[in-house]
């Protein structure tokens, strides 16, 4: 009997579960409720065992038969098909907790609560920008290196139109510096919990990465000006900081 969808979709529910087969030791067992489970039979280390690629029509008639098919090629090589899907599922959950952005997380919240809510949230709006926002977010921590950084460094140090919040921080190359000294405290994070064995950021000074704008320093108030501070002064702000700004123009 040919598998087809139509016979599969109308295979009605029996008194007991029974089986609808097709070839290469795969079927459709039917259970009494009238639930549908695709199983591929095979022997192995001296036992008949049993796998489960899926449930139609959730898994169609091709996918299934390419899934028997590896399953099969893994029995061959003396490996079980469930316990190579559950390594799968371990190597992909280890994959998650130790990629860039994920120990990039965990650094966020161990230090949200020493933090200023401004800093946190800058910090966490510059990671999530440059870090979870491109490839190396999902690159596993201990494949970054010091190129990788540098590449990083520089795409935000030379960008030429600056988000408004980059605008606040002075551009692009004082943010590009913000950000080496967050990665730099994260993957000296990882190498204590055993993540990574060296910290790539370290090797790169500032000085390698950007070269900062000279520093463009507010001119003096001329003595018209300085009245109206001293006049907006005594009508804002609190008793303390007024006394502060005097005592300021006083030394």
């Amino acid at each position: 009997m040919r598998f087809t969808y139509p016979l599969l979709q109308n295979a009605k529910r029996r008194s007991k579960p029974y089986k609808i087969r097709d070839r290469d030791s795969m079927y459709l067992r039917v259970s009494v409720p009238g639930s549908k489970v695709w199983k591929f039979d095979y022997r192995l280390d001296g036992k008949d065992c049993s796998y489960t690629p899926g449930r139609f029509p959730d898994v169609s008639i091709a996918d299934a038969r390419e899934l028997r098919n590896a399953a099969a090629k893994l029995v061959a090589s003396g490996i079980h098909p469930k316990a190579h899907e559950k390594q799968l599922q371990q190597q992909t959950v280890a994959h998650q907790k130790n990629t860039l952005w994920s120990v990039c997380g965990k650094w966020l919240n161990d230090n949200r609560a020493n933090w200023t809510a401004y800093y946190h949230g800058q910090a966490t709006r510059f990671l999530t920008r440059y870090v979870k926002g491109s490839s190396l977010g999902e690159t596993p921590v201990r494949d970054i290196t010091v190129a990788h950084v540098y590449d990083l460094m520089q795409s935000i140090a030379k960008r030429k139109a600056l988000a408004q919040d980059e605008r606040k921080a002075e551009g692009a190359p004082h943010i590009a510096i913000r950000l080496r000294q967050h990665l730099d405290a994260i993957f000296r994070r990882a190498i204590i919990s055993g993540r990574v064995d060296a910290n790539p950021v370290a090797a790169l000074k500032p000085s390698d990465v950007v070269t900062l704008p000279p520093t463009r320093h507010n001119r003096a108030l001329e003595a018209d000006e300085l009245k109206h501070v001293m006049e907006a002064l005594s009508v804002t702000g609190t008793q303390r900081t007024r006394l502060a700004a005097h005592l300021l123009l006083l030394t």
